[in-house]
């Protein structure tokens, strides 16, 4: 390559995926001028290829397609789309060639510190030219999760011919393991050959039938993952153990155990015992006379400490931690053994000695410890190394060896034991016992750990032989092989499970992570040795690390090494489950194809009576016409008798702006798949005329836009209002719309359209489109009859010009407002304003060129001239009519105004079904008579009807980013000043216009400046709204419809979207000692036993009588709910607990404490209240009847002295039942602690020693517990499976329904249900 002088440059990385030590990179500079001829042979000089053996892709940065290079090699790197933009790095990756093995150049080393190769030979004659290039096989790409091979993982997807296992959400241990059983050609074979013969029942809950399934779905599906939720439910599981991680080692305990208890009584009963279990001896060895106890024990794993116990240094490799797994432990001093031999306390040996290892070794690196200084669970990520080949020869008891009364020589036990942590030696270390080989020390694994591979060739024979070359060099029958690394990533206290394992045919390494399977290398599988950076001992506990945790040998035995059995080798049965779960496959395959054929429509529509935006999911076959789905959507909504469907239809709509796009008018009979599939994929509007009224056509390419009228006399701009046009439109065709809409002459009409951070642009060439002069989803325009009383002027210096760059923080607000009826108004304590508008308001509505500054106005400038005078809100009072309507209210439910606004009002504030907002203020009743008139020969006369502008969906909603502030509107010096917060922005420009729209519900149309405060804006509706600024609040609507409050009356409106809808709330502001508070009815027999009733308000110094009497009242008139006054009785509520019982002389805060948000229960009686002192105890009680397995009804107990003697007293004179037969216990969980009755006999405390309640147990000092009590004599009804299964279901649905949650624990026992029916017995679980 020759680089011109000044010739552009590119950055390319070329990233080698094909090399032995996957991943390397170099970083390469190119001219522009190289060919990709150039590239090839510059990449084989530095990664040593021939260059005609490997392939290139470059990924472009431009479009991120990959183009293989290797078609170009005649052009330039730039024709290939290298990007040479500075800062820009274009990676290139070398890969194999799809038709021929690449050809390695390996050079003669110069200074003898040749690389290591692996699946390579190591001899010279490894060292050849290009003309004959040794065939390496080329390894296989990363896992995922390798931070540096995400990118070309993502880039190159290789067949691994291998099925992954979706995580239902933390089963990733449990992929992990069954990964692992299934790439174990032993256990899978036998367990093929295990023959399920139950019914189809049956087979739901049999483990080993669901596992055979699942193991065929990884052996024959052509998925790249399948799910385990069919395994998992036979497990007994339900969807909340997918939230539960356990760890893998516990679940493979548990899972054999399981196993195990299925397998009873076949053909496969000792499977996991013939292929897992292994033997040790347990014993004691006297040091005087050798007499040595024993018991052997069984064991399917080695659980092996990654650090003796209180060091602060690991074992350096498996084979260290093994050694000193059999270490013994010398009993001496005040620990001496007592030997019957020598009939005294004799120093001894104790330990563990393996006596038979299993076929299939697993050995548990136990990794999570426990640090009693800072009492956290920690993860020990120190290096753990381990070996492919494992030789156990030497820590096994040999035939044959067991040493007689005459003991062994303390010397030859230190003698052998290299790695000692005690005193003594390890009685198991005789070299009578040992192999040939001698296991390296933890300095010698150290140092030869590069040589210690684990094997990547992907050839068969190369694996076969060299293993057997290796296992012909040993001696002694336990040579094992590694298969199979869980590796754990995270910490104690979480993490993430994935498994490295072996194809023992091909002898390929790939990383199973739940639903990826790929390829690794043996760098992958050195870093799950652990270490890293040095780490304090006790930062485990907030360290993550990434570390094998579990791993799995098989010993090497020609003899019992088998492949996993082929499709065409399984046995008959499982052919035909195979043939059976293919046909489910297909028949599922054609049902999702039908499904895949429906249309699925998020359908929307205002809906008349709700007064509000509901949504809905529709679905119809594709076929289906316009209008039958037209018909399916009405009924989906539920609109029959609300609105006929004649005057309905579905249109194109997008729900962010609030618009429809198009309709669709001669398509009635076309198919609903067709009408979607022309869409730009908006949802469906079911779009609802009036009575009087006829559908508007809507053309695709349409465009809102949001209109004001300009009056150049008085300087008054009204609007907005809502006008639809299209991209295609001329401005000549635009300005004819907006003629018929607003009633204006379209020759004289001069049209602005107002462009965000841009100079209001007029739009002068009538024969350019609406696309072309820059309109787009919503728009604002200004609409006037001239632009300057001069008509030579230019626009930009013009009257017109100036008005609308004034209106630029101008946003217009719908504001919702309450109903206050005098009887409202009187409860809440609300005084009401008489005051008249036009003397009252402090806004100007004419757009003044320059605000005034807080000091001018409280000095009184700023206005120019007397307030009063200048002021002229657009209203009914400005000609003389009052400002609020004397006549009676309309009808409708206005009950809940001023209760609160908690979310329980029955108010909706959502728009009209048939009528925009800017409709609304069109067609009210009273916005007409107070707009002065543009022009009395282009505007219609007042009360005209002007509203056939747009339908509802066109109320575009239009956010401004950025709001530049004046320099004088100094705002936020005092921010927690609210009080001032309604005079510190002054001079804003305010407009209300009163109306009511078409459901009778009392509007204003405002237009406000949105640099002014909430206070300010709140100062200003004050008159409308008729009560004082304090007791009122405002909310905003935002997506589903949800309330939020405007709390803070120092922020400016900002946010506020243009034409936002606004509810004002009555609602009485809380004075000094006052807290506002919920009532709820508390029917301890009724299926909802906790009912809100209502808010209120408590203030210091009310008694408890008062309250009661003020909430009685309240829900009778509410809810016509009667309860006497001496049958009742309030209560604390603690969550969802009743507790003390209020007494009606009690005052709150002096003899109840009273805070913010309390709580408290209503509860009524059957009988006038006994309770007269706040020292009794008043308790809930049920009677449990276990001969039936019924629970009576709740009944109460009053206690005076609170001993358990009074209340079995109590319950004897209840139920008749002789005191000393009396056994009572208090309930779980909360309120009404409710349980299964499977499980009331055995699962509760039933038996109190203590003499008074309120000592543990049972613990009840307070009134409200529920206390179950029983006849001791009464014995258990015996229920068969059936009746078991039938209750269990029953009671399942019960207590769901009742919505009782169990109490949430850290962590859960993992558990195996081998019985449904007894799904929390301790005998019908495996753990």
């Amino acid at each position: 390559m020759v680089c011109v002088l000044g010739e552009e440059r590119a950055v390319c990385i070329i990233q080698d995926l094909s090399a032995a030590t996957a991943g390397a990179k170099s970083t390469l500079l190119l001219p522009a001028s190289t060919t990709v001829q150039d590239l090839f042979q510059t990449v084989g000089k530095i990664f040593q290829y021939d260059p005609e053996s490997f392939e290139l892709i470059l990924q472009r940065t431009s479009d991120t397609e990959s183009v293989i290079l290797n078609e170009h090699k005649e052009k330039t790197i730039v024709a290939v789309g290298v990007n040479f933009e500075p800062g820009t790095r274009n990676t290139i990756i070398i890969t194999n060639m799809p038709t021929a093995p690449r050809c390695k150049v390996v050079p003669v080393s110069v200074d003898g510190e040749d690389d290591m190769q692996l699946g390579a030979s190591a001899s010279p004659t490894a060292i050849t030219d290009y003309a004959h290039p040794p065939p390496a096989p080329p390894p296989p790409p990363p896992a995922v999760g390798s931070a540096e091979y995400s990118y070309a993982t993502a880039l190159i997807k290789h067949n691994t011919g291998y099925v992954g296992l979706v995580n239902q959400a933390m089963t990733c241990y449990l992929n992990s393991l069954l990964q692992a059983l299934y790439m174990t050609p032993e256990f899978r074979n036998a367990l093929y050959k295990w023959e399920f013969d139950g019914t189809e029942a049956e087979a739901v809950k049999s483990i080993p039938y669901q596992l055979q399934k699942l193991f065929l779905n990884l052996q024959t599906s052509s998925k790249s993952a399948v799910e385990t939720t069919e395994l998992t439910r036979s497990f007994g599981w339900d969807s909340g153990e997918a939230w539960q991680q356990h760890d893998i080692q516990e679940l493979c305990r548990v899972m054999f155990d399981a196993l195990e208890q299925k397998f009873k009584h076949t053909d496969q009963a000792d499977l996991i015992q013939r292929l897992y279990e292994g033997k040790m001896i347990d014993y004691v060895k006297c040091l005087e006379c050798g007499t040595e106890k024993s018991r052997e024990d069984t064991f399917l794993d080695i659980p092996l400490p990654v650090r003796p116990f209180g060091s602060s240094v690991a074992y350096g490799s498996v084979e260290e931690a093994l050694r000193a797994f059999v270490q013994p432990e010398t009993l001496d001093g005040n620990n001496q053994y007592y030997c019957e031999k020598c009939n005294k306390k004799c120093d001894a040996h104790k330990g563990l000695k393996f006596s038979k290892f299993p076929y299939l070794l697993t050995l548990h690196l136990k990794r999570f410890d426990f640090d009693y200084n800072t009492l956290h669970r920690i993860k020990l990520n120190d290096k753990v190394v381990f070996l492919e080949t494992l030789n156990l020869n030497s820590v096994i008891e040999c035939p044959g060896s067991k040493e007689d009364s005459d003991g062994i020589p303390e010397e030859s036990v230190v003698k052998c034991d290299d790695s000692s942590t005690t005193d003594s030696g390890s009685a198991l270390d005789d070299e009578s016992c040992q192999g040939t080989e001698t296991v390296l020390s933890t300095q010698d694994a150290d140092y030869q750990e590069d040589d210690e591979g684990i094997d990547m060739n992907n050839t068969p024979n190369h694996h076969e032989n060299e293993k057997n070359q290796r296992h012909a060099m040993e001696k002694g029958p336990y040579i094992y092989e590694l298969f199979s690394i869980m590796v754990h990533s995270g910490s104690a206290s979480g993490g993430h499970y994935y498994a490295y394992i072996k194809d023992f045919k091909k002898g390929d390494w790939f990383c199973f992570n739940d639903q990826s399977v790929s390829r690794i290398t043996y760098d992958d599988i050195k870093k799950t040795y652990g270490g890293g950076p040095m780490r304090s001992y006790y930062s485990g506990a907030y360290s993550s690390s990434t570390n094998a945790y579990m791993l799995m040998y098989r010993q090497i035995d020609k003899q019992r090494n088998c492949e996993a059995m082929t499709v065409d080798e399984f046995p008959a049965h499982i052919k035909d489950l195979l043939q059976k779960m293919q046909k489910r496959e297909e028949s599922d395959r054609i049902l999702r194809e039908k499904e895949m054929d429906m249309c699925k429509i998020k359908l929307y529509a205002h809906y008349p009576t709700k007064r509000q935006m509901v949504e809905a999911k529709l679905y119809c076959a594709s076929d289906v016409t316009l209008q039958e789905a037209t018909g399916m959507a009405h009924r989906c909504l539920r609109l029959e008798g609300v609105v006929p469907l004649e005057r309905c239809r579905l249109v194109n709509y997008d729900r962010l702006q609030d618009t429809i796009e198009c309709s669709f008018e001669g398509r009635e009979n076309d198919p609903i798949s067709e009408i979607l599939s022309s869409l730009r994929g908006y949802d469906l509007l079911l779009e609802i005329r009036r009575e009087d009224a006829e559908f508007e056509v809507y053309q695709p390419g349409g465009v809102a836009t949001k209109v004001f009228v300009v009056d150049l006399e008085t300087e008054e701009v009204d609007g907005p209002t809502t006008v639809r046009g299209n991209l295609s439109q001329t401005v000549a065709e635009f300005k004819v719309t907006l003629a018929k809409a607003l009633h204006l002459d379209p020759k004289t009409m001069k049209v602005v359209l107002e462009k965000y951070s841009s100079e209001p642009k007029l739009l002068d060439n009538d024969d350019k489109t609406l696309k072309f002069e820059g309109f787009y989803g919503s728009n604002k325009v200004f609409v006037a009859s001239s632009c300057d009383d001069d008509p030579e002027k230019p626009f930009v210096i013009s009257k017109l010009h100036k008005i609308i760059s004034r209106f630029e923080h101008i946003i217009s607000l719908q504001v919702v407002l309450p109903y206050s009826r005098k009887e409202l108004l009187e409860k809440l304590r609300i005084s009401v304003l008489n005051f008249d508008v036009n003397r009252n308001s402090s806004r100007n509505a004419k757009l003044t060129e320059e605000s005034s500054t807080n000091e001018e106005l409280a000095s009184g400038g700023g206005g120019g001239g007397d307030g009063a005078s200048a002021l002229c809100i657009m209203s009914p009072a400005c000609s003389g009519n009052p400002l609020r309507d004397s006549s009676p209210q309309p009808p409708g439910d206005t009950e809940e105004e001023g209760i609160g606004a908690t979310g329980h009002s029955d108010q909706s504030a959502s728009e009209d079904s048939s009528l925009t907002d800017s409709d609304r203020t069109l067609v009210g009743d009273a916005p007409d008579d107070g707009l002065p008139p543009l022009s009395s020969s282009s505007r219609s006369s007042p009360g005209s009807d002007r509203h056939n502008i747009s339908s509802p969906e066109e109320a575009n909603t239009v956010a401004y980013n950025s709001y530049p502030r004046e320099q004088t509107e100094n705002w936020d010096d005092e921010e927690n000043d609210t009080a001032s917060a309604t005079t510190r922005s002054t001079n804003y420009y305010f407009k209300a216009v009163p109306y009511t729209d078409n459901d009778n519900q009392k509007m204003l149309k405002v237009l406000v400046d949105k640099r002014m405060f909430l206070g300010t804006l709140k100062k200003d509706l004050e008159p409308y709204i008729g009560v004082p600024v304090e007791y009122f609040k405002i909310y905003r609507l935002k997506s589903g419809q949800q309330e939020f409050e405007c709390a803070r009356l120092t922020e400016n409106l900002g946010s506020y979207r243009d034409d936002e809808k606004l509810i004002v709330r009555l609602d009485r502001v809380l004075k000094k000692d006052e807290h506002r508070g919920k009532v709820f009815q508390l029917l301890p027999n009724s299926p909802e036993p906790i009912k809100f009733l209502c808010d209120w308000i408590l203030s210091k110094g009310m008694t408890v009588g008062e309250v009661k009497k003020e909430i009685l009242e309240e829900i009778k008139r509410k809810y016509s709910i009667d309860i006497p006054y001496e049958r009742c009785r309030l209560r604390k509520k603690s969550w969802k607990n009743p507790a003390e019982i209020y007494l009606n002389d009690q005052r709150f805060e002096q003899d109840i404490s009273l805070f913010p948000n309390w709580e408290m229960f209503l509860q009524e009686l059957p009988e006038p209240e006994k309770i007269t002192s706040s020292n009794q105890l008043v308790l809930f009680v049920r009677r449990w009847c276990p001969a039936n397995l019924e629970l009576k009804a709740f009944e109460e107990v009053l206690l005076d002295e609170s001993t358990v003697m009074e209340l079995k007293t109590k319950l004897s004179n209840l139920s008749g039942i002789p005191a000393e037969y009396v056994e009572f216990a208090k309930g779980q969980g909360s309120f009404p602690c409710e349980m299964s009755v499977l499980g009331i006999h055995t699962e509760l405390g039933w038996n109190t020693e203590t003499a008074t309640l309120d000592n543990w147990p049972p613990g009840i000092f307070e009134d409200g517990h529920v206390i179950l009590y029983r006849d001791s004599r009464e014995e258990l009804k015996q229920l068969s499976s059936e009746e078991r299964k039938e209750i269990a279901n029953r009671e399942g649905s019960r207590v769901n329904r009742l919505g009782i949650i169990a109490s949430t624990r850290k962590e859960r026992t993992l558990k195996i249900y081998l019985d449904m029916s007894h799904r929390r017995n301790d005998d019908a679980e495996v753990d």
